[in-house]
């Protein structure tokens, strides 16, 4: 009576199971959760900071444009000071005050720069794109992510559904052999086969359940929408074709890394020419330009200037050369960085082609499994065969029908890797 009443509890249970299993929400695409997780990615917003960054820099530099100004200002009491006393009649003693005060505005403005500015400004733009390229780069590797999690859940959500086909036969088949054992018609052993396989099926859909519940709270993590079993996955890009053109961002990363250091080399060749500059100043104190008058007034100056700057002639030979290895090292990592991509493309490419060809024979061996299967299921109601060989059969098809399926998932998914590796 007790183990009735067990039985019955256990099939409530599997019958709640599946009245969950089909209250599901609206079916989410593997397009909307890389859409999500990339808008949620913390790394992106990080983009939008380095522009800004960026932009503010080159403002700072269109600054250069305008004239350098400073406010500078001094008070000194000297030790000596000039004075005159000449023995000529009519000429009056000079002696200058000890104490000289200057407080004034001092302007320089460059006549050239030789496009100084606005390379600088182009190393700014670069730098930034590299950086954002980089982060296109993590959002790749965070799709892949994505993709991983997202064939988990399909393919245990389509294990479930087969795993659901296998208990509502084995339910069918314990009820009719419990009939029959009641009735003496058939031995006791016969019905507990069946009933271990029934509990063994109930323990496998716990098992698929606590994985799902697992894989969903990461994918709500990556996305930051809450999403559990209740939601099944769409079955978005089964016949997706596959990309052949290379997207990656990396090529356009090592395209400006290369193309930032040659900007710099021409920083350093401009940086070494004479700068030609006009600059005026303007002051109020004592004594001045005329050191004869101890009156406070204002006096000033403009004028023009030359400023070479030789001795960066001595380091820019070893900057130039630093550069240039620099550079020679981004060629190599970009190489690095094909080989590694073609192999991976290479292993991929040999994935999908042999996906398919399993896929062709997994129909026709899943067809042939499901006739034994129901062939069994016949002589089992007749009693030709035991419930342990039925258990067979209907292992060998369950076993067929989810080869099918994993494949089918993997060569959707394979192809979808496929694609994200080429950057799309």
């Amino acid at each position: 009576m007790t183990n009735n009443r067990y039985i019955i509890a256990l099939t409530a249970s599997i019958l709640m199971c599946i009245g969950m299993y089909g209250q599901q929400k609206e079916p989410v695409t593997l397009e909307q959760l890389q859409s999500m997780a990339k808008e949620n990615y913390p790394l992106l917003k990080q983009k939008q900071m380095y522009s800004d960054i960026a932009t503010n820099k080159v403002k700072q530099l269109n600054s250069n444009f305008l004239p350098q100004a400073s406010i500078t200002g001094q008070a000194t009491y000297q030790s000596e000071v000039t004075e005159f006393n000449f023995p000529i009649p009519g000429t009056v003693p000079f002696k200058q005050k000890p104490d000289q005060y200057a407080v004034g505005l001092e302007l320089k403005e460059n006549l050239f720069d030789y496009g100084a500015i606005k390379t600088q400004k182009q190393i700014e733009k670069e730098s930034n794109d590299i950086q954002s390229n980089q982060i296109d780069a993590d959002i790749l590797k965070l799709k892949e992510r994505i993709n991983q999690l997202y064939g988990n859940i399909y393919l245990q959500q389509e294990n479930k559904k087969i795993m659901f086909l296998r208990i509502n036969e084995l339910d069918a088949k314990r009820r009719k052999m419990k009939s029959s054992v009641d009735n003496g018609a058939a031995l006791q052993s016969n019905f507990l086969v069946l009933e271990s396989e029934y509990l063994s099926t109930q323990q496998k859909i716990e098992e698929i359940n606590s994985n799902l519940i697992v894989w969903f709270k990461t994918l709500s993590l990556y996305t930051n929408k809450t999403l559990d079993t209740s939601y099944v996955l769409a079955e978005t890009g089964k016949v997706k074709e596959i990309q052949s053109v290379i997207m990656r961002p990396e090529f356009k990363m090592f395209e400006l890394q290369s193309s930032s250091l040659k900007l710099r080399e021409k920083m350093i060749n401009r940086n070494n020419l004479p700068k030609l500059y006009v600059f005026g100043r303007g002051y109020y104190g004592r004594p001045g330009y005329n050191f004869l008058n101890n009156d406070f007034r204002p006096y000033g100056m403009v004028g023009a200037g030359l400023n070479w700057n030789l001795t960066a002639y001595y380091t820019s030979g070893r900057d130039k050369k630093n550069l240039s290895i620099n550079n020679d090292i981004v060629s190599n990592q970009k190489k690095i960085f094909e080989i590694n991509l073609q192999s991976t493309m290479i292993q991929q490419q040999e994935e999908i082609t042999k996906l398919e060809k399993m896929i062709v024979l997994d129909k026709k061996i899943s067809d042939t499994k499901t006739a034994i299967r129901k062939a069994s299921s016949s002589q089992l109601d007749n009693g030709i065969i035991t419930s342990s060989d039925f258990i067979v059969d209907l292992n060998a098809e369950n076993q067929a029908q989810f080869n099918l399926k994993l494949h089918e998932i993997q060569l959707m998914m394979a192809k979808e890797n496929y694609n994200t590796t080429l950057g799309y």
